[in-house]
């Protein structure tokens, strides 16, 4: 790989090439370009002014126009680039300038700073004026980077700093433009003229990678499941994210990033990435949530921990749904809590929803206060039954409620401890295997063997709070799967050993195999005993039906050491035993599933699906 390092303590060792001989010994035109916008959002924000700066063959053109955003110009971008929404009104809009435009920058090697930025918005231009806009990309930061990589900055006042560019002014388009053709002519100083067009093949390749990032930051990233964490300036946490192949996923956020406005701030913003692989795809998921919770990076929201959490319950001698909070009821324990919900309005928009869908009374559910008597609104709209005047049995109405609610009601945690997934990794990872344990809807941490669970469940603080993402991805199919009597082939013995000196046993059936985006997994289940040490098996139990009825919760306390139940996922091509029936396996597109056969004989299993996010 050439080496584009020079003593930059004399970077003038060649003479100024005549910019208009420079520009007609180029082999293809270029057209140096610069946007000001009314914000940093391709998607939501306009253009408000354009500079072209056009050379080659045939010479140096210079063109600009400013374009009415049809939108108000925020007074910060205002001052910045004294662009003022009476300079723009009359001008002419985009759409009027699109066809011409477009031939300007056709063919043409299209060079700005921060060039995602500029390609981006003017991809979205001319798609709304319905025209496909295609270029080769380079962008001059990324070209810096590689050409001076001692250099500190890289900044368009960086590069004016340090070549002594002349300014025609700042923060006008064809000013900024015409600085990058003079960034242009002062490499043709310090380089000849075959090594800049080296370093331009290698920024245009990678034309959608951001600028700040090393050409190398993304190849080095490991081609396996895993997460992903995007850092910016000092370091601060930008986005963690999770893939089944961390190289591919990291690199496509950069491929589109103009038609997905959070991928282009962070392609902005970005300075490093960091890699974290797993044994798989459930791994990469569970410690996706887990580190957006700890770290609170700047552009996750989905993941992050609630400061509130929400259900509906029907208190004792009631038909009436209430309100109950995580603080004072345990949702892993509690019976008949519908919902779960991070805000009190949230909860009743999502109560008035059920009413409206299956023409229940608001008053009824004290969503809406009327006076004794008086018809609800949904009664004058014909949404309610009329139970409110007694027009309805008051009992029906109750029961559907109650039917309604079902559909959204929590399943407590169905197992008397925690659980571990053994999950195998795909293709040439295979042997590698991964521990989950999860109890009370709660992610507890991963281990690599069996061996390790004990440790791991030692170090355990008595488990509090609820998840509801843990709960959402494993819920109501592994609470299902807890049910029933299930069995597996018989297995062996293994020389592993609990504390208490007694063999660890496993069931039989098939092993190993490929966690792989989309598959549908099956799981054997099996047993590691372990003993209950005394001051464990000494922890008070009386606290079992603690908030159950939306009283305040004792104190948490360890249960018990219990038997340790093991999912294992396998390959979704492999029956669960070798006499199952090919109906015995359920494999369907995207998805995943824990499966377990019934006794005595197979039905349709019982399934986790996992869903995850390819992208």
């Amino acid at each position: 790989m050439q080496d584009f390092a020079v003593d930059e303590a004399n970077d003038s060792f060649r003479e100024a090439p005549d910019p208009d001989a420079l520009a007609r010994s180029l082999p293809a035109a270029m057209v140096f370009v610069d946007l000001e916008t009314t914000g940093g959002n391709a998607l939501e924000d306009r253009i408000t002014e354009i500079g072209v700066v056009e050379v080659g063959p045939h010479g140096i053109e210079q063109w600009s126009t400013l374009l009415d955003p049809a939108e108000p110009i925020p007074p910060f971008i205002q001052q910045l680039t004294g662009i003022t929404n009476e300079m723009v009104r009359g001008q002419p809009s985009f759409a009027t300038l699109a066809q011409g435009l477009a031939e300007r920058l056709h063919g043409k090697l299209f060079v700005a700073h921060n060039a995602r930025f500029d390609y981006g918005f003017l991809k979205n231009e001319f798609k709304r004026a319905g025209i496909a806009f295609q270029a080769d990309v380079l962008c001059t930061v990324r070209l810096s980077r590689l050409l001076f990589p001692s250099a500190a900055r890289h900044g368009l006042d960086a590069l004016i700093a340090r070549f002594g560019l002349t300014p025609m002014g700042r923060h006008r388009a064809l000013a900024d433009a015409e600085l990058l053709w003079q960034f242009w002519q002062k490499l043709h100083t310090i380089y000849a003229p075959e090594l800049i067009e080296q370093a331009v093949q290698r920024v245009t390749k990678r034309s959608s990678q951001p600028p700040q990032l090393p050409d190398e930051a993304i190849d080095a990233l490991p081609s396996r499941p895993g997460v992903y964490l995007f850092y910016g300036e000092g370091d601060t946490l930008l986005y963690v994210g999770k893939s089944v192949d961390i190289r591919a996923r990291v690199r496509s956020h950069f491929s589109s990033d103009h038609q997905v406005a959070k991928d282009l701030r962070i392609s902005q913003e970005i300075r490093r990435v960091e890699a974290r692989p797993t044994v798989g795809e459930l791994g990469a998921l569970l410690l996706e949530s887990q580190l957006v919770k700890q770290l609170q990076p700047v552009h996750n929201r989905m993941l992050r921990r609630a400061s509130s959490l929400y259900s509906w319950q029907f208190p004792p001698d009631t038909d009436t749904p209430r309100l109950v909070s995580a603080k004072t009821v345990d949702f892993a324990d509690a019976q008949a809590l519908f919902g779960t919900f991070s805000s009190r309005t949230r909860a009743e928009s999502a109560l008035r929803a059920l009413a409206d869908e299956h023409r229940l009374c608001c008053a009824q559910l004290g969503l809406e206060k009327i006076a004794p008597g008086r018809p609800c609104f949904g009664y004058q709209v014909k949404r309610c039954d009329g139970v409110c005047v007694g027009e309805a049995s008051l009992e029906a109405h109750n029961e559907r409620v109650r039917e309604a609610l079902a559909t959204l009601q929590l399943e407590t945690w169905p197992y008397d401890g925690p659980i571990a997934i053994e999950e195998h990794g795909p293709g040439e990872h295979a042997a590698e295997t991964a521990y989950h344990v999860i109890d009370r809807w709660q992610y507890l941490g991963s281990v690599t063997s069996a061996d390790a669970l004990d440790g791991l469940l030692e170090r355990m603080p008595a488990v509090t709070g609820f998840d509801p993402d843990i709960y959402r991805l494993l819920g109501r199919r592994l609470a299902a799967s807890a049910t029933g009597h299930f069995a597996g082939k018989p297995g062996s013995v293994d020389n592993r050993r609990a504390r208490s000196g007694r063999p660890v046993g496993t069931t039989g059936g098939v092993s190993g195999g490929a966690a792989v985006e989309g598959a549908v997994e099956g799981a054997v289940e099996s047993m590691i005993e372990r003993a209950a040490g005394s001051a464990a098996a000494s922890a008070g139990t009386g606290n079992e039906d603690a908030g159950r009825n939306g009283e305040a919760r004792a104190p948490a306390t360890r249960k018990p050491l219990a038997p340790l139940v093991v999912l294992r996922l396998i390959r979704p091509t492999f029956r669960l035993s070798p006499d199952d029936p090919p109906e015995a396996v359920a494999p369907k597109p995207r998805s995943m599933a824990l499966q377990r056969r019934r006794q005595p004989c197979p039905e349709d299993p019982a399934q986790l699906r996992l869903p995850f996010d390819a992208h």
